[in-house]
C-alpha cells in the first residue's frame, strides 16, 4: 500500500487535496523535462521527486526556501536504511553487468534510465490512487463525527433545570414553563415529580428558537413535544428537530448528502424548516 500524498493536507477539503495532487505532477513534469540522462548529476532522480513532494506539501507556509527544502530532504535520505540496501543490491547487480560486457558509459545511462522510470511510475501510481479514493469519497454519504457529548434526552428536576437556564428558581422554570417558554414531562408510572429534558437549556434551542417552535406546536403536552424534538424527521432530512436547530447531531452515525448540506444551512434556514414540521406535527396531532 503506497503512503498516502494527502496526508499532509487531512483536514483540508476534497478540491484542496485535488489541486495539490496536480501540483505534485507539475512538479515532476518540470523534474522530467529538466533532467538529463545520466548519474553524473549531484541531484539522483529519487533525489529530485523527493524535493518535488516536499515542496508541494509546503507551499503554504512562509519563508520556506527550495535551498531549505533540498538540505532537509537529502538529510532524511541520508540514513535509509532501505536506500542502503537498495545501493547495496545494485552495485551487486552493476558488478554483474560490467562481468557481461558492459562498459561505464552504457551502465551509467541504463542506471538513469531504468531509475527514472521506475520512480516516476510509482509516483504517478500514487497519485492515481489517490484520485481515485477522492472519487469514491464524493460519491458516498459524509460521516459526520462531531456529536455532542451530553445526553439530550437527560431529565432536570425543576432545580437542577434551574441551575442549567443560568442559576434562576425553580418557581421561575415552572413559571416559564407557564408562558410556553419550556416543557416538561412526566415518568411513566408517577403523579408527581415533572422533568425538564435538559437540551431546553442549550445555547441555540434556550430561548426564542424553542418558545417559536413550541407555540408552532400549539403548546403540546408534555410527551407530545419530546417526541417532536427527539424523533427523527423526514421533513428535515431524516434530522431530529433538536439536531436540525443546534446544527449538531446528537449520536454520532452516517448522513445522507441532504442531511449534512441542512446542518450547513444557517440557523434562520434551519428554524424556520423546524417551525414548518412543528405545524405539520401539530397537524397531525389534531387529526
Amino acid at each position: 500500500m503506497p503512503m498516502s500524498l494527502l496526508s499532509v493536507d487531512a483536514d483540508g477539503s476534497p478540491r484542496q487535496r485535488i489541486d495539490y495532487l496536480a501540483s505534485v505532477e507539475q512538479g515532476i513534469v518540470q523534474v522530467l523535462s529538466g533532467f538529463k540522462p545520466g548519474r553524473s548529476g549531484s541531484f539522483s532522480i529519487q533525489d529530485q521527486l523527493h524535493v518535488v513532494l516536499a515542496s508541494a506539501a509546503v507551499s503554504g507556509l512562509p519563508a520556506v526556501s527550495d535551498s531549505i527544502i533540498e538540505r532537509v530532504a537529502a538529510q532524511l535520505r541520508s540514513h535509509n536504511v532501505i536506500d542502503e540496501a537498495l545501493e547495496r543490491a545494485n552495485n551487486a547487480h552493476v558488478k554483474a553487468l560490467r562481468g557481461a560486457g558492459l562498459n561505464e558509459s552504457v551502465l551509467e545511462l541504463l542506471q538513469s534510465w531504468v531509475e527514472t522510470m521506475v520512480e516516476t511510475r510509482l509516483v504517478q501510481r500514487q497519485i492515481e490512487v489517490e484520485r481515485v479514493i477522492e472519487c469514491v469519497r464524493e460519491q458516498m454519504p459524509q460521516a459526520v463525527s462531531a456529536a455532542l457529548q451530553d445526553d439530550p434526552t437527560r431529565l432536570l428536576s425543576a432545580v437542577a433545570m434551574g441551575q442549567e437556564l443560568g442559576g434562576i428558581g425553580d418557581e421561575s422554570v415552572r413559571q416559564r414553563e407557564k408562558a410556553g417558554e419550556l416543557f416538561s414531562v412526566l415518568r411513566p408510572g408517577r403523579k408527581r415529580g415533572r422533568e425538564y429534558p435538559v437540551f431546553q437549556a442549550w445555547g441555540g434551542i434556550s430561548g426564542e428558537p424553542l418558545k417559536q417552535a413550541l407555540d408552532a406546536l400549539g403548546r403540546p403536552e408534555g410527551a407530545a413535544a419530546y417526541t417532536f424534538f427527539t424523533s427523527p424527521s423526514d421533513l428535515l432530512a431524516g434530522l431530529s428537530p433538536m439536531e436540525a436547530i443546534l446544527g449538531k447531531l446528537t449520536s454520532q452515525r452516517v448522513l445522507a448528502d441532504d442531511a449534512a448540506q441542512f446542518l450547513s444551512a444557517s440557523p434562520a434556514e434551519r428554524l424556520e424548516a423546524v417551525l414548518q414540521a412543528a405545524k405539520a406535527y401539530a397537524a397531525v396531532l389534531a387529526s
